[in-house]
């Protein structure tokens, strides 16, 4: 019989066993995670019932200590009534809490047995599986057909895909510094109006003194807020789909929109309105660029899901193509 036709068999053959075992450890990692929660949750209220164990038995041990409200019991006739209603809820929680210390003892058996039937880690049942379908992959591409047109348009897609979530990657990771260096400036124009506001009151030179190194620092933040805008929008002009009404603001005018912002605020901050001013502008721009993330945050959830639709058919087209028996191997 011939090699290659040997060789393609065997591989078909390894695929389905490969196949039939990650199935098996599906499910077994799918009752392991289960038993693991139900552990989690076992243990929190064992914890609990231990605290009202605790509190039963101080209970049961304070009215059994001589006191007053003992005597007064004793003379009234309810000094055993209760003295035996405590201890029948001591008991009580003592039956409860050894209870739920037997179900923790079983489920950690059943970890402990479901990690036992474990023959391999579900990682490397996964990679080896995924091993065999790259190399019967590459026999399919070398076959004429449509499965090799198709695998072939895959292959592109998944790479156009790759190159458009890398952008949308920098371009959350550019927006988020803007609303971080954003929070921070706002934190302290808020600061600096706090201060304002006592030192129209009267606060003196030490008040004055704050307001004038609060608004030195919102001018360095500003700063920071514009260097990362520009980085923004040079990240926004590189995603090909980009649209500036969805986005909700002009990427083109982003860099100017800052300037307009907090034009004339670096001079005259020192002046209250001012500042409350800047504080609305800085708020705004926050919205709209809050607006931008959420958007880039769809984008970036949709180009996930192609992808990962894209995976799960080409491994569909793979495990059930046929390898042509009759075609060399590459």
């Amino acid at each position: 019989m011939d090699e290659d036709l040997v060789s393609r068999k065997d591989l078909e053959k390894r695929l389905r066993l490969a196949r039939h075992e990650m199935e098996v450890a599906q499910k077994l990692e799918s009752k392991l995670a289960v038993a693991r929660q139900q552990l989690k949750t076992a243990q929190t209220d064992s914890k609990k019932l231990a605290k009202e164990l605790t509190k039963e038995k101080n209970d049961v041990e304070n009215l059994e200590k001589p006191s007053i409200t003992l005597i007064i019991a004793k003379i009234k006739g309810t000094k055993d009534k209760k003295i035996k209603k405590e201890r029948q809820e001591y008991w009580a929680a003592q039956l409860k809490y050894e209870a739920s210390e037997k179900v923790i003892e079983e489920l950690e058996k059943e970890i402990n047995s479901l990690l036992g039937q474990r023959k391999k880690s579900f990682y490397d049942i996964e990679s080896e599986y995924g091993q065999l379908l790259r190399e019967k992959e590459e026999v399919l591409k070398g076959q004429p057909g449509e499965t090799s047109q198709k695998l072939l348009y895959i292959a592109e897609e998944k790479g156009r895909l790759a190159a458009e979530e890398k952008e949308l990657r920098e371009a959350e990771y550019a927006a988020q510094n803007v609303i971080s260096s954003l929070n921070q400036l706002m934190e302290t124009l808020k600061s600096a109006d706090n201060w304002g506001k006592v030192d129209i009151l009267g606060g003196g030179l030490i008040t004055t003194a704050i307001k004038h190194s609060r608004i030195g620092d919102a001018r360095e933040q500003i700063a920071a807020v514009q260097k990362n805008l520009n980085s923004l929008q040079r990240e926004l002009g590189d995603i090909k789909k980009i649209d500036p009404d969805e986005v909700k603001i002009n990427i083109g005018g982003l860099a100017t929109f800052a300037d307009y912002a907090f034009d004339g605020l670096v001079v005259d901050l020192i002046v209250q309105s001012r500042i409350n001013e800047a504080q609305n502008r800085s708020q705004n721009l926050h919205g709209q660029v809050e607006s931008i993330c959420c958007t880039i945050y769809e984008w970036h959830k949709n180009v996930k899901r192609e992808m990962k639709e894209l995976n799960e058919n080409k491994q569909s087209l793979i495990e059930k193509s046929t390898i042509d028996e009759h075609q060399p191997e590459r």
